[in-house]
């Protein structure tokens, strides 16, 4: 299948890659031409330096888009938008293209009112990208079964398993995710652990399972703090963001990208807590048995 893939960002960047690893023949379409052959050719690094691999660059919407199964917006922007992107691309693909658009802080029925046939419209958002297990399909009011199908089909085609999910805010991964973070922030600001011991009750042994506050420094916390209070406008106050988090963002200490969160980073790698252990209370003595 001919996937289009529009935006250069590390989503679409990731969305190409597992594409391509799968066998899809990508186009992925930028605005600025040295950009995007410069993400075709990280791509291909990424693929053991493989220049045969199924991927090329364009500039050209049309040229991307044209003879094209499927259609997945990865563009930065508003909901307004990600509506022109995909209604622009609607006039120049067949009737059977499925578009997708890919950003959880977006509800995809509301950009699915740009198209004319808003019923080949779906969510496509991959979960620990690129080589999660996990992809979301996010159903829109206007979705059929049909698309749905295809989509589901699509997806298990790139080795992955589809989670199907109603068009919320946060969709279902995006909420897990914030509210992990969130409430083991609680737990350093209530004193119940140290950082790291936090960590690890979550990874429960798995070394390749990072615990929450390890992935909230990696995610960024500025980001995280964004996305919370996202989720907390449009839900409720269960994803209001915890004070440490926001006093960790005042204070510039942001995550893996500025050294320091609540790990200490050298070199891309957690080396300590950044916050010294709670002094969690023993007796002093035994207790006298009478």
């Amino acid at each position: 299948m001919i996937v289009a893939v529009l935006g250069t960002g590390r989503r679409g960047r990731d969305i190409a890659q597992r594409c391509v690893r799968a066998g899809h023949e990508v186009r992925l379409r930028g605005t600025d031409a040295t950009d995007v052959m410069d993400r075709v050719d990280e791509i291909r690094h990424a693929l053991n330096g493989d220049v045969s691999a199924g991927i090329d660059g364009t500039t050209g919407l049309e040229s991307a888009v044209s003879g094209s199964g499927i259609v997945i917006d990865a563009t930065d922007g508003g909901t307004d938008s990600h509506r022109e992107v995909v209604a622009e691309t609607e006039t120049m693909v067949e009737d059977e293209t499925l578009i997708a658009v890919s950003d959880t802080s977006m509800s995809v029925t509301a950009v699915a009112t740009g198209l004319r046939s808003p019923n080949r419209a779906v969510g496509l958002n991959l979960v620990d990208p690129p080589d999660g297990a996990i992809v979301e399909v996010v159903i829109a009011e206007q979705t059929t079964a049909a698309t749905r199908d295809r989509v589901t089909d699509f997806v298990e085609s790139l080795d992955a398993s589809p989670v199907v999910v109603r068009d919320t805010p946060g969709f279902a991964a995006l909420r897990l995710e914030l509210a992990t973070i969130a409430e083991a922030v609680r737990m350093v600001e209530d004193g119940v652990a140290g950082i790291r011991d936090i960590d690890r009750t979550f990874e429960r042994g798995d070394s390749d399972r990072d615990g929450p506050l390890v992935r909230a420094d990696r995610h960024g916390l500025e980001t995280v703090l964004t996305a919370l209070e996202d989720l907390a406008d449009r839900l409720d106050e269960r994803f209001e963001p915890p004070a440490l988090l926001r006093r960790k963002v005042e204070d510039g200490q942001r995550g893996a990208v500025t050294g320091e969160g609540f790990y200490v980073w050298e070199e891309g790698t957690p080396t300590a807590g950044a916050d010294p252990d709670p002094d969690v209370p023993t007796r002093d003595s035994e207790p006298e048995f009478r």
